[in-house]
This record gives structure tokens, sequence and C-alpha cells, in this order.
């Protein structure tokens, strides 16, 4: 029988309390709302991190919390659709909140970021109330990061990467057929085109190229196969390491 995850906001205080008892499991997505070129969702970052959640806790059970829509920095900011907030709002809500999972009982924390740049911010935070807290294991980082060296993935921000895990992910929001040319400058902030010294290296800002807002190798070029082959591999080493320290428990 698999084990039972659940959503903690579903959950009464008395269910809560059951689920720390029985797998004290705690798994924490955290996303952006950001331009993720034509053919993804601009919450792609949250719906990634979170469809990874779900599929290590089929394996480990737990439960998984809210995702984290408000994140900070990025090469996007002049995208239309894209929020970023203070960095420091950012890491207050994250600090606060594992401070909060750690007093409530719960012994494992996944902190599972789809966007990048949520990785300096962890690096910075996480580390101190780890060491404060060493009977919490605390997990933290990207796809790219969070299993250590055990599993290496790649990581781009709208192309082959990022699209390849999307469709194996939630193939349901994406549309390849929205990558054609044919828009102008009109899909800017009031039209308004940022100057060149704002434009992040790397990122393709030509409204009238597919590959708009793309950064990496071609976004058509993805497939459903190539994203299968790297999350699987992550459920399945972070699933065996979680289980492995909820049993020792």
């Amino acid at each position: 029988m698999q084990p039972k995850w659940r959503r903690y906001q579903e959950l009464r205080p008395d269910e809560l309390a059951d689920c720390i008892e029985a797998t004290p499991i705690a798994f924490w997505p955290l996303g952006l709302i950001e331009h993720h070129g034509w053919h993804l969702p601009v919450g792609y970052d949250g719906l990634k991190a979170e469809r990874i959640c779900i599929r290590i806790a089929e394996n480990t059970g737990g439960v998984i919390l809210p995702t984290m829509w408000w994140g900070a920095n990025g090469g996007h900011g002049d995208f239309l659709w894209t929020h970023y907030q203070p960095e420091e709002a950012t890491a207050s809500i994250l600090v606060n909140t594992t401070k909060q999972l750690i007093k409530f009982g719960f012994r494992i924390i996944v902190l599972l970021a789809g966007h990048y740049p949520w990785q300096g911010i962890l690096d910075k935070h996480i580390p101190p109330i780890q060491q404060a807290h060493p009977n919490t294991s605390i997990f933290w980082g990207t796809e790219m990061s969070i299993c250590g060296e055990a599993v290496k993935l790649h990581g781009d921000h709208a192309a082959r990467e990022e699209t390849s895990y999307g469709l194996c992910l939630f193939p349901e929001f994406i549309d390849m057929s929205a990558l054609h040319s044919g828009r102008d400058a009109s899909v800017w902030p009031k039209g308004e085109v940022p100057p060149v010294e704002n434009r992040h290296p790397g990122v393709c800002f030509d409204p009238n190229d597919p590959s708009f807002g793309q950064m990496g190798e071609e976004a058509r070029t993805a497939s459903e196969e190539r994203g299968e082959t790297g999350i699987s591999r992550l459920v399945a080493h972070l699933s065996e390491v979680i289980s492995s320290l909820d049993e020792r428990g």
C-alpha cells in the first residue's frame, strides 16, 4: 500500500497531528510567477516544484504545503506577467515558515525550489537553521542541486531542459504550437522595450523570435522522454534517502 500524503491546507488540526505522528515529513514547493516563453505557464517554477514534491511524497508519505509563489531575483523582471518580490520579504517568509515547521514537530523538511535564484536565498538562510536544529533533516535546492552529487540535472530558462521537465510533469499546461513568430513590441509592459544594458545575458529579448524569453537550447528540441529520464532519477534518489531517515526516526 502506498504511503498516504496530504495537502497541509486541507487538514484539520487533529489530522495534522496524526500526520506528524505517522510521517513527520513536510514538503514545501518554492516557486515564482514569471514569464517562461510563449509555450509555458507563468507559474512554471511553482508547478514544477509541486509536481516533483508530489511524486516523492507518493513514495514517502508526508504533507505538502501550499506552493510559495512569491520569490525574488532573476533575469525576466522587465517581462510582462513577471512578479519579483524584494529578496528580504521572500527570505523572511522562508525563515519564519521553516522555523515554524520545526517547532510543530516535522523532522524531515524538503524545500524544493523551481526558480533557480532561490538557491542563493536558501544557501544564505537555511544552514544556520539546520545547524541550530541537528535533529531535523532539511533538504534544500533546485532540481539541479537538491540531490548533491548523486543526481545532477541540467537547467535553463523555458528552453529545452525546463520544457522537457514540464512535458513530463504537467503537459496539460503546455502549448508547443505557441512557439511562433509574428509578435512585436506590444508584448512589453506599456510597449516599452527594455534598454540593452538591462537585458540578462543569454535571454532572447526579440518578441518576433519564437525563442522569446528563453535562455538555453531551443525549446522545440525538448521531449517528455528527456524530462522523465531526469525527474525519475531525482524522485527515486530523494525518496530513498527520505524513507531511510524516516525509518531510523
